[in-house]
């Protein structure tokens, strides 16, 4: 039968009394969907899966596998079970953690490039005891390889910083450090030396742990023992054989004098093949990441936006103002504000990027798929993703793999993760649909399992306890404020703060009261100070914050507000 949403909380709540009582609290059987495992097998149509201490104990066919007495028993017939999906391409923000669970990502693989690794390590921690509530994290602190000069971009985003690695001692020193300290992946940036980056994963996988890297030299950093290498742009400054030209493109576009939309249409088609043949030939595992500036070109644009809109207009998503605009913002670039020329250019970007990938998965290539949300919504993007996948020629089922057993093994998990069999962790997405047929189905989410326990993937409005301190999107760290000096109770007065990147979502603070705030362009914004604000003579700070996010704000700016004169 299929469950509405009252027989669901009767089972939801009877599930809690047995868990409280001891009675089948270990042993919960999925019976009656199809099957799809992520090993490559065929799908299991009316299956049965029986789950003891949190892992897999049998799976086959219903009728062949029988159900212990007093287990817990969720139905899940007309529904597609697969594997739980781990989003290879994570960077975690506080209010993430139910868009994950909502969309059936049990797993997430956070390369770091937003959150300081002592922030990511207490949210890897709080998930495993139940005090946060969203995916399993796999980290990977701040990534190896320090840029600088010319490389150096502005805001939030550059305060970070990225770890200097000055010989292989040090990179083999760094691994173990953070082996230590509880990381389970070692991110490497493009501006760490193959040398070094071989020395980097020798010791990663004598420790067990796989290496993902940024690369302006796919081919180098291939041959020097990575497991994974993230985006479009790796592979396709690689395929401009000509060193100047492709470390003109990479500087302008680190230093924002190009678009990434735009910089696809650089990419030298006729020599993808030398690049794909150095992952092949190394097994390592790529992930385009394409989604997250090219989906409003993607023919399922519309499915996007709609989907998208949905969890937007959730209030029970908790989501600040920023996800929001930043969401919405890859449409309005391309379609409102990008010249025809720039907009011919962002297709032939995406034409690019799709053979790329089509002749990448025919050549025997592994394909990983991750969200990468600084310009879109965290695992959302990772289903657009591998529609766009599909859209590229991909079949549905490596597609499928490419969230699941591919992120696994690539990440040195595959004993205990990424695929449904036996002995494994019992991770589950339960889904309506058949993504086989319409891959765009595994977003589709209507039941969780993690660790053997059923989650339910509706929004609670959860507040994670531990919120971020860097802002998700870029944030002046440095402002100036006009006029600089008011008389006390002056007013309506209007301030004038300059700075660099500012959003819509942007809000001014004085002494941290609020103000009315307007975006007038990326470099201003002005706010209204109410003559009740500024009523006592004294030094004032004026900040910047993104609104939702409780921390983050910019260096403050002084104010002086002087008396008023009799």
């Amino acid at each position: 039968m299929r469950l509405n949403r009252l027989t669901f909380m009767t089972f939801i709540g009877f599930s809690v009394v047995c868990a409280a009582s001891g009675a089948g609290a270990q042993t919960l059987v999925i019976q009656g969907g199809t099957l799809i495992d992520a090993t490559g097998r065929g799908p299991l149509e009316n299956s049965t899966i029986v789950i003891e201490n949190g892992r897999f104990k049998a799976i086959g066919a219903r009728g062949q596998i029988a159900t212990p007495a007093g287990a817990q028993v969720y139905n899940a017939a007309g529904k597609t079970i697969l594997p739980g999906f781990i989003d290879g391409h994570c960077h975690l923000e506080a209010f993430w953690g139910e868009v994950y669970l909502h969309l059936g990502v049990t797993t997430c693989v956070e390369i770091e490039t937003q959150q300081d690794g002592p922030w990511a390590l207490a949210q890897k921690v709080g998930a495993e005891l139940g005090k946060i509530r969203g995916p399993r994290i796999w980290p990977s602190g701040q990534a190896m390889g320090s840029r600088d000069g010319e490389f150096e971009t502005e805001g939030s985003r550059a305060w970070r910083g990225y770890m200097s690695v000055a010989n292989a001692d040090a990179a083999r020193a760094i691994v173990r450090e953070k082996k230590k300290q509880g990381y389970d992946v070692i991110k490497v940036s493009e501006f760490l030396e193959p040398n070094l980056i071989a020395a980097t994963t020798d010791e990663a996988h004598k420790l067990g742990m796989g290496v993902t890297a940024h690369s302006w030299d796919t081919i180098a950093t291939a041959n020097a023992g990575v497991d994974a290498i993230e985006h479009i742009w790796s592979v396709g400054y690689t395929s401009i054989m000509d060193l100047a030209r492709r470390r003109k493109l990479a500087v302008d576009r680190t230093a924002g004098r190009i678009d990434a939309e735009e910089a696809g249409a650089l990419y030298q088609t006729e020599n993808f093949d030398q690049v794909i043949s150095a992952l092949v030939r190394n097994h390592v595992a790529w992930t385009p990441t394409i989604a997250k500036w090219l989906r409003p070109l993607s023919p399922s644009a519309q499915r996007f936006w709609q989907r998208e809109q949905d969890i937007l207009g959730n209030p029970k998503a908790n989501l600040p103002a920023a996800v929001r605009v930043i969401t919405e913002y890859a449409t309005e670039k391309l379609l409102k504000r990008y010249k025809p020329e720039q907009l011919e250019h962002a297709r032939i970007g995406l034409t690019k990027a799709n053979e790329f990938i089509k002749r990448f998965v025919q050549a025997g290539g592994i394909l990983k798929e991750g969200s990468d949300s600084p310009r879109g919504m965290a695992a959302l993007l990772m289903h657009e993703a591998l529609t766009m996948d599909v859209e590229a020629g991909v079949p549905p089922m490596v597609a499928i793999q490419a969230a699941t057993i591919n992120v696994a093994r690539t990440f040195h998990k595959d004993r205990d993760y990424g695929s449904v069999e036996v002995g494994k962790v019992a991770d589950l997405s339960i889904i309506e649909g058949d993504p086989l047929q319409d891959i765009w189905m595994t977003q589709n989410v209507k039941m969780v399992v993690m660790d053997g326990k059923l989650v339910d993937p509706a929004f609670t409005h959860f507040e994670n306890p531990i919120p971020e301190f860097n802002s998700w999107q870029q944030l002046s760290e440095h402002i100036e404020v006009a006029p600089e000096s008011l008389v006390q109770g002056q007013g309506p007065a209007t301030l004038r703060i300059k700075g660099k990147g500012f959003w819509p979502f942007h809000q001014v603070l004085l002494n941290g009261r609020e103000l009315e705030t307007k975006f007038v362009n990326r470099s201003e914004l002005q706010a209204i100070v109410p003559p009740d604000a500024i009523a006592e003579a004294g030094m004032y700070l004026v900040t910047v914050k993104s609104r939702g996010e409780p921390i983050a704000q910019s260096s403050p700016a002084p104010l002086v507000v002087g008396y008023r004169k009799p």
